[in-house]
């Protein structure tokens, strides 16, 4: 075939691919609401009020008429905003609401300005197999190629200092990538495990860069045969560390806030996969022009009252 013709075919394949995905992710909706809707249904089983609102709030950004949901979160009465959903600050930026105790912030200052310093550079060693190759300065100025797999020990963004093992594969140009990885971890932060891929074009709201990488970092990741290594900086967690010194703490990730929501790690996940299946343009547009359920109840019984009276002229 001639270059014109790989480059059609290579169109073609991605257009496929996305349309794929696409479908993929709307089949995929009817579970993942019934999953948080379960989920909510448990923590107000377990006296947490604030997280069910959370997840209601959360199932009416993707199903705005759903009226479970709606019925609950009436029924629940005040609560806090949905904190959740896609930032362009990704995984800097822990799932948590704004807000903690002043004692609190000044009695753990010194520790939360360490670990914030600490937080400005990750690095891991291990050993493996395999060939890769990674170098970035964020995910929209990259190169990346290979396959590589192993063990490996590090000091990870957010306080983590663990062990574990990964495997990744793929590539990347620029801000294009198609990738593959899955880790599990056991640390400071727990044992837990993921996978993720990225395809197409990078974007800072991707649910891969909200929960595995971040977006904005530089660095490389490299591994030769037997052995790798990887060093990544991240900007906006030395901005956070600045920050900090004035007891402003935007990335939400200090040690003793206040309003940490006491969330089971797979109620994230399932809050994280229902927001991913909605079309960031969709989702913005509703995180922009949400309103509570009381106010659209009041609202919907306006409405109702004024076609029904015979007198009512717009």
């Amino acid at each position: 075939m001639s270059h014109g013709t790989w480059k059609w075919v290579a169109v073609v394949a991605f257009g496929l691919l996305s349309a794929s995905c696409a479908s993929g992710r709307e089949l995929r909706r009817p579970y993942l609401i019934m999953e948080n809707l379960d989920n909510a249904a448990r923590c107000l089983d377990r006296g947490d009020r604030e997280a069910g609102a959370q997840i209601y709030q959360v199932v009416l950004l993707a199903d705005p008429l759903n009226e479970k949901a709606r019925t609950a979160l009436v029924d629940i009465g005040e609560h806090e905003d949905c904190f959740i959903g896609p930032s362009l600050l990704g995984k800097n930026r822990v799932a948590n609401p704004s807000g903690r105790s002043r004692r609190l912030a000044i009695a753990l200052y010194p520790l939360n300005r360490v670990l914030d310093i600490l937080d400005v550079v990750s690095v891991h060693v291990g050993l493996g197999g395999g060939v890769y190759v990674d170098a970035h300065a964020t995910r929209s100025v990259q190169v990346v190629f290979g396959a590589a797999g192993g063990t490996q020990i590090g000091w990870w963004q957010k306080h983590e200092l663990a062990a574990g093992a990964s495997h990744v594969a793929g590539a990347a140009l620029g801000p294009y990538s198609a990738e593959s990885e899955a880790y599990s971890r056991a640390g400071t932060r727990g044992a837990g495990r993921s996978s993720f891929s990225v395809v197409g074009l990078n974007r800072p709201s991707d649910l891969a860069y909200q929960r595995n990488r971040d977006y904005w970092s530089v660095g490389s990741r490299v591994t030769a045969i037997l052995v790798g290594a990887g060093v990544e900086f991240h900007p906006l967690e030395l901005a956070d560390a600045v920050s900090g010194l004035f007891f402003l703490d935007f990335l939400r990730d200090d040690i003793g806030r206040e309003k940490s929501l006491k969330f089971r790690r797979w109620e994230i996940d399932a809050m994280e996969d229902l927001l991913h299946t909605v079309p960031p343009k969709d989702l913005r547009a509703r995180m922009r022009g949400r309103r509570t359920p009381s106010e659209d109840a009041v609202m919907m019984d306006v409405s109702e009252d004024a076609t029904d009276n015979p007198d009512y002229s717009p």
